[in-house]
This record gives C-alpha cells, sequence and structure tokens, in this order.
C-alpha cells in the first residue's frame, strides 16, 4: 500500500481518535465559555447597540480613504461558519469587523424580537422560550446565526406554514457603502427590504433583525408515520402539508428508495394525562435520526411529547447524521452515558483544526448541500439522487415559497409548495466525482428549483441568474453604489470562492 493510501486510510477511518480525545475536551472549553458569554453579552441595551453601530462605521469610512478601490467583506473567519467551506475571497476583499452577537429588545406589545446578526439559535431560542415566546421558524442547529439565515436561507419543519425564515422579519438595520445606517421593512425602503434575503452581504452590512415571535407552548406533540415507496411519500407529505389546523411542524426522512418516515408535530401545552415526555436533547438519549429509524423497525405509528426546546435542536447532538461518520460508534449507549455530554463536537473546532489533507479527502469522500425543489418532483429528484450519489438518511422540509422581486421567490403569481433535500454523508456509488454537483445543480434548474449556497456553486454566471431572478437586486446595488464597494452575489458563492 503507497503511502498516500495509508494515510488516506488513517484519516477517512481513524479520525475519530483526534476528534474524541482532542475536539471533545476542547468542546468542554467552548461550552463552558459560552455559558459565560450568554450570561454576559445575550442582552444589549440600546446603547451598547449605539456604540457597536458607531465602530463599524467608522471603519467603513476609514476604508473609503485608504483602500477605495477593494470591495468590503465581513471579517468573521471562515472557521466559524457552519458551512465546510472557506471563504476564500475573504483573503483579498477589505475586512470589516461586524461583531454584533446580543438580543437588543423583545417586545411583546409588537410581538418581535430585535436582535443583531451574529446571535446563534442556541442562544436566542432559551431565552425566548423563558420570556414566554419562541420564532415561528427555528432553526436546528444551534450554531447558526440569524444573520446568515437571513442573507443566505433559512428552512424549517414550519416553513409549510410560515415560509423562509427572512419571511418572519419585519425590520432590517443596514449600514450601507458610505457608512450610512438605513432601516428598511415592507413600509420604509420596501425593495432594498425585499432584496436583502439570500444576498449574502452584497448590498450592505446587516446590523440588526426585527422577528416575528408567537407564544411558545411546552411541547411538540409529534406523531411518526412510517411510510413505504416515494408515491406514497410525496401524496402524503402534499396532504399534511396542507393540514394547517393541526400541523404546526411537518417533516420526512427517507431512509432507503422506498422506505421513509413522516413526522407531523403540533405546540400544546399538553394535559394532566401525560404520562411520558421523551425528552430526548438528554445527553444519554439516542441520536434522533436513529430514534425516527426505529418505527420503521416495527412499523407502527407512533406519538409522543416532546419539549419544545428539545424538538427544535433534534438534530443538532448528531448534526443531522454526520456525527456518525466522524465517530460510527457515537450512538453507543456506553459512548452517550459516558461522553454523550460532551457531544456534538464544534463545527468551527472541525474546521479550525483540518489540514489540507484532511480538507481534499473531506471533498473526496463526503457530499453535503441542500437542494430547493417543487414538492410534486420528490419522487424524481430521489429517483435522481439515489442514482448519481447514494446518501442516506434524506431531509426533506416542506416550505413554502411566495411570489416577489427578490432573488428567489416563486416563480408563479401565487404560493407555491417546495421541499428541501438534504444530503448528508458519504456517497456510495462506485465512481463519486465532486464535480457531479453541477450535474445535479442542471437538474434542479431545470426542474426550476432553486439550491443553496453554502457549499458553493458550479454553476456559471448566466445559469445562476436564471436561478436567481437579479432584476431588482442589480436595480438597488446600482442605487446604493455596490459596484465599487461590495461585490456580486455569485464573487462570493461560485467555487473558485468557496474551497
Amino acid at each position: 500500500m503507497r503511502s498516500e493510501s495509508l494515510l488516506e486510510y488513517l484519516l477517512v477511518n481513524y479520525r475519530w481518535v483526534f476528534v474524541v480525545f482532542f475536539l471533545l475536551p476542547c468542546t468542554v472549553l467552548g461550552k463552558i465559555w459560552s455559558v459565560f458569554e450568554k450570561s454576559l453579552w445575550s442582552r444589549h441595551t440600546g446603547l451598547e447597540h449605539e456604540k457597536n453601530l458607531s465602530r463599524i462605521q467608522r471603519q467603513i469610512r476609514h476604508r473609503n480613504e485608504q483602500a477605495p478601490d477593494q470591495v468590503m467583506c465581513t471579517a468573521r473567519p471562515s472557521w466559524r461558519s457552519m458551512t465546510i467551506a472557506d471563504m476564500a475571497y475573504k483573503k483579498y476583499m477589505y475586512n470589516i469587523d461586524v461583531h454584533l452577537d446580543g438580543i437588543v429588545s423583545i417586545n411583546a406589545k409588537t410581538q418581535t424580537v430585535r436582535v443583531e446578526p451574529g446571535i446563534t439559535m442556541g442562544r436566542l431560542i432559551p431565552i425566548l422560550i423563558e420570556s414566554g415566546w419562541t420564532v415561528p421558524v427555528a432553526l436546528d442547529m444551534e450554531d447558526l446565526t440569524i444573520g446568515g439565515l437571513v442573507m443566505g436561507i433559512g428552512l424549517e419543519s414550519s416553513s409549510h406554514k410560515f415560509g423562509l425564515f427572512h419571511e418572519t422579519c419585519t425590520r432590517y438595520e443596514l449600514i450601507t457603502a458610505n457608512g450610512d445606517l438605513i432601516i428598511c421593512s415592507k413600509s420604509v425602503n420596501a425593495d432594498i427590504f425585499e432584496s436583502i434575503p439570500y444576498s449574502y452581504g452584497t448590498l450592505g452590512f446587516l446590523t440588526a433583525v426585527d422577528i416575528q415571535i408567537i407564544p411558545a407552548k411546552k411541547y411538540v406533540k409529534l406523531k411518526y408515520r412510517p411510510i413505504r415507496t416515494l408515491e406514497k411519500m410525496e401524496s402524503r407529505l402534499i396532504v399534511e402539508t396542507s393540514d394547517l389546523e393541526h400541523n404546526d411542524f411537518v417533516e420526512l426522512l427517507i431512509y432507503n428508495k422506498e422506505e421513509g418516515v413522516l413526522m407531523t408535530g403540533k405546540m400544546t401545552d399538553g394535559n394532566k394525562d401525560i404520562k411520558y415526555v421523551n425528552r430526548i436533547g438528554r445527553f444519554y438519549k439516542p441520536w434522533f435520526f436513529k430514534h425516527v429509524e426505529s418505527f420503521l423497525l416495527t412499523w407502527k405509528i407512533g406519538e409522543e411529547y416532546i419539549p419544545l426546546k428539545d424538538y427544535y435542536f433534534r438534530h443538532n447532538k448528531s448534526l443531522f447524521w454526520e456525527i456518525q461518520d466522524i465517530i460510527p460508534f457515537g450512538n453507543h449507549p456506553v459512548f452517550r452515558y459516558l461522553l454523550g455530554w460532551l457531544m456534538p463536537a464544534k463545527v468551527a473546532l472541525l474546521k479550525l483544526t483540518q489540514t489540507d489533507t484532511i480538507k481534499q479527502l473531506y471533498a473526496k469522500h463526503h457530499f453535503i448541500d441542500d437542494f430547493i425543489l417543487p414538492i410534486s418532483s420528490l419522487k424524481k429528484s430521489v429517483q435522481q439522487f439515489h442514482t448519481i450519489l447514494n446518501i442516506y438518511p434524506i431531509w426533506v422540509c416542506p416550505t413554502i415559497l411566495r411570489p416577489g422581486k427578490g432573488l428567489m421567490h416563486s416563480p408563479a403569481t401565487v404560493n407555491n409548495m417546495y421541499i428541501d433535500i438534504g444530503l448528508y454523508g458519504e456517497p456510495k456509488v462506485s465512481k463519486y466525482n465532486p464535480t457531479i454537483l453541477r450535474d445535479l445543480e442542471i437538474f434542479v434548474l431545470k426542474l426550476k428549483g432553486f439550491k443553496m449556497m453554502y457549499a458553493g456553486t458550479y454553476l456559471n454566471i448566466d445559469e445562476f441568474k436564471t436561478m436567481f431572478d437579479h432584476r431588482l437586486y442589480d436595480r438597488i446595488r446600482q442605487n446604493l453604489r455596490c459596484k465599487s464597494n461590495f461585490p456580486e452575489v455569485y464573487d462570493k458563492v461560485n467555487r473558485k470562492a468557496r474551497i
């Protein structure tokens, strides 16, 4: 065996040694710091927020004087983001330190929470629940930031009801290329408001977001329904997404080409007759996707109550199912009881400690991406992904897309139901090549679908503009004088910019 092959074998199959004995202990320190950080900086006063804005404005004006020909981006390092890609563009753009990660205010009267873009779901949700509130679309990864969900895409199992995350936002605060602060909403600077989502920081620096809040309840009453055949999964999914009265949450996990489990949930405060609550967030509990899979083994419909916060972060402990590729024995009861409290290893630490060799091997052996397609194309899409990738489980999350003028919206003049198909893991095909992603993107484009850009895109600029409507975006960039100050969105998401 050649030395390169031996090294590849060891890194792919025994990286868990490094993760268990180095990264998990480091994660403990990170958790301790997070607790300390929450107590100090989760809540800001309006005065503190104003000071932060002045600091950013000074940086921009300094750049305008010293480096006016260098386009700007945030200074947030690539390793701190949830995406596995490195933002190569940060090396040649002018970096502005936009460190904003607090809650500015919770307004019960207007039912909104004002937050800075750097605050994570893991910090925001517990504070809201303690106050009796929650957000309509709560993402399941604790480290996802509000800014990332607005400037990129965010959706969840409640999106069939509320749409994409940014559709629950009512107001944005933006610092423009000349350092001015502007406010935008549906009634003030409405075109800018509609252009910000999915723009990846190419119109200005997002500094605050107002998000709708709704009353929180104690539990989610979750129903598990095993389904056989893609035809039945598709038809049943269409039925359940239409039942808004009974279904606050809809999600489908597909475990092979013919079998999946459909989950529907309703927020509730329960009643005195509740005998058992499954606290899936406890460290010793099985990974959620494995718990869901157990309903396939018995082939019985199941129903249980889950605490609201536990439900929201149900996929966090196992990073959906990514952890099983890193720590194959991570779901074993012995590991869960002894070291489960350390999980999950921080994605930031995983990225920070990656060598170039590991990055290359990860790209060679691993696939991660999300595609947003019409719900009626579920069967056709899964069959295509099975042939090209053969990755399971597959995450299917329905979302309503509404008509609009921004970069991503329903192509029709009415609301349309779409599905997010998430593919995360090691392809089980004999001839996998990472460049196959371009073929998948073209497949999605032909179905009038979209893709998330956290992993980058192989589409050329014309194809990219066919997928995403640039008409209003281009006009707003011209009005805000972005051309020599901020890159185009394509310049931040093409594969050369994300390696």
